[in-house]
């Protein structure tokens, strides 16, 4: 199978710098590339977490050109040592950044989890650049988030998993035993439903925490507390496709957010999926992005000819 796509795509890699930061990047080419096709460009979540977590994805390379790259505090970008703050626009600025360095006029974006909320950030800032969008187990509202974390726990959680968080929530301290359980069983019922594939675990492993804490703590960070981006939805013009795992125990009731927001919206649900549905359902999330785009690409040719 290696030697098999091997033959298909070319790989470049790199570093771009600047007097901040060092941005870690992969280009992958299908060997017969379609001049017409735009580029598809992955933001990965967490953040703190390399693209490495949505490997699976670069496969759409077979069929046109896939660029990934690590975001600030993440992978072999600069970590958090280097890093005293972190907002949004240091990532949008970070994105920004490579575009210009590697000459991209066009492109499509995939955002996964906290991807997704740069992925909406971009679209707006570059409505002539972003072609389509796709927004994976996003977030569009915190707050709203949280609220239904609360339902969906009283809906699907077990009720050993409902008594160590109600325990967990009155102050009571947990037991390792308990501690370990519930995150083992979260994991498996609410994070990622199939045995972790090794990309996965080594990702997990190298997550840079402080990064994550710099952008969703709340005593780092009150921005990230209030954050909503539903007032920006209605400025996205290009196709969006929304994509969500019925058993996503991270970005609950998103997914309407987004379709009722974005004028040209579809929603899509993984049904045997929670938060990595292009890990958990690999063969139908592939086809679900490459039938979009490639529509996408089809009525924008259809439009230009008549």
């Amino acid at each position: 199978m290696l030697g098999k796509r091997e033959a298909l795509v070319k790989e470049k890699t790199g570093y771009l710098k600047n007097e901040k930061h060092k941005t870690y990047y992969e280009i992958h080419t299908p060997v017969q590339a379609s001049s017409d096709s735009k580029p598809i460009i992955l933001l990965a979540g967490g953040p703190g977490l390399s693209f490495t977590t949505l490997t699976p994805l670069l496969h759409l390379a077979e069929g046109r050109q896939v660029i990934a790259y690590d975001q600030l505090g993440s992978g072999q970008s600069t970590r958090s040592e280097s890093i005293e703050s972190l907002n949004i626009k240091d990532f949008t600025d970070q994105f920004s950044s490579m575009v210009r360095e590697l000459g991209l006029n066009k492109f499509h974006l995939l955002g996964h989890s906290w991807g997704s909320i740069l992925a909406v950030e971009i679209a707006v800032m570059f409505p002539e650049k972003t072609k389509s969008l796709i927004l994976h187990s996003g977030i569009a509202d915190w707050q709203k988030c949280l609220k239904e974390r609360e339902q969906f726990e009283e809906d699907h959680f077990p009720r050993e998993l409902k008594r160590i968080k109600k325990k967990a929530k009155e102050g009571i301290k947990l037991s390792e035993e308990e501690a370990d359980y519930f995150t083992t069983e979260f994991s498996e019922r609410f994070y990622c439903r199939v045995d972790h594939p090794d990309y996965l675990i080594r990702a997990l492993a190298d997550k840079d925490v402080r990064t994550n804490q710099l952008i969703w703590d709340s005593e780092w960070n009150e921005e990230m507390a209030r954050f909503t981006v539903c007032d920006k939805l209605s400025e996205i013009k290009c196709d969006a496709l929304v994509v969500s795992g019925r058993f996503d125990g991270l970005s609950v009731g998103q997914a309407p957010l987004f379709e009722a927001g974005i004028p040209c919206s579809k929603h899509v649900e993984f049904r045997n999926s929670s938060h990595y549905a292009h890990i958990e359902e690999q063969q139908g999330f592939l086809d679900s992005v490459i039938g979009f785009i490639n529509k996408v690409e089809s009525d924008e040719l259809h439009s230009n000819n008549k």
